[in-house]
């Protein structure tokens, strides 16, 4: 029995490896929110078919509301499933993708990344089965302008079954391209991912920073505890944005930098 993309989908997405683990960072207003994502991929051959027939390639992210899990089963992910007998390319999951956070970048961030993966695999013309349109993405004019800009940023043309409706007009319909060639990557969606690794450097770098920032601030109100009144006054007219804080009298963590060693170093630095 020759299986179909959707069929196939379905059961490579059980066989499928881990491969890198990234991170997507947005800011929500009051601060900066990191979402891991999970890229995932597998090239076997399925049933008595050629082997190595079909590979399958996901980028998925954490979802807030999974149900006992970190990633849900079909929601913020884009997925795609590759036949080299046939040559067709089909996107995924079941056509219909779904981002339980919409309006933050996460959605294209995870279709960039599949298409690069595609672009890297060397097949320009493998031809791509359609994929269905979500409804849920289209329960307002505003929000099927937001869905439908998002495929045609990609390359992909869009079309209904029954109507005229072409490209940013349709409502109820399907989204394809005629080849993997046709599919491209906006800049502003090339670098949107960040590996663990260099997330993770970035983040120590900025925690050493944090800390050494802490320990100067700990000797200034060390100073003013010891001038007293005459050195608050001294900063009020200087305009010292700093509200006086008692920093220095707690106890030092285990991971701070002790104020005399960060001024040792500056001293050094600008020597």
């Amino acid at each position: 029995m020759t299986l179909t993309l959707k069929q196939a989908s379905r059961r490579l997405e059980q066989l499928c490896q881990a491969e890198h683990l990234n991170v997507f960072e947005h800011h929500n207003g009051v601060g900066r929110v990191v979402i891991p994502v999970l890229t995932e991929h597998v090239h076997t051959a399925l049933d008595d078919g050629p082997a190595e027939q079909y590979e399958f390639f996901r980028a998925r992210a954490t979802h807030a509301h999974a149900l006992n899990a970190d990633f849900h089963i079909c929601h913020n992910q884009v997925s795609v499933t590759v036949c080299h007998v046939t040559q067709t390319v089909k996107f995924g999951p079941g056509g219909q993708l779904i981002m339980g956070r919409r309006g933050i970048g996460l959605g294209p961030s995870l279709m960039a990344t599949v298409i690069k993966w595609l672009h890297s695999k060397k097949i320009p013309t493998y031809s791509i089965e359609p994929g269905d349109l979500s409804r849920v993405d289209a329960t307002t004019e505003g929000e099927r302008l937001q869905r439908n800009r998002f495929y045609t940023a990609f390359g992909f043309s869009l079309w209904t079954t029954f109507t005229s409706e072409r490209g940013l007009d349709v409502v109820d319909g399907h989204f394809g391209a005629v080849n993997v060639g046709c599919l491209t990557v906006p800049d502003r969606y090339q670098n949107r991912l960040r590996t663990w690794q260099a997330f993770e450097n970035a983040l120590g770098d900025e925690r050493l920073e944090g800390v050494k920032n802490l320990a100067e601030l700990k000797d200034i109100d060390r100073w003013i505890s010891g001038k007293a009144w005459l050195s608050r006054l001294l900063l009020n007219f200087l305009k010292w944005p700093l509200p006086f804080r008692t920093r220095h009298k707690h106890p030092l963590k285990p991971w701070e930098v002790t104020p005399e060693n960060t001024m040792t170093e500056n001293l050094s630095v600008k020597q």
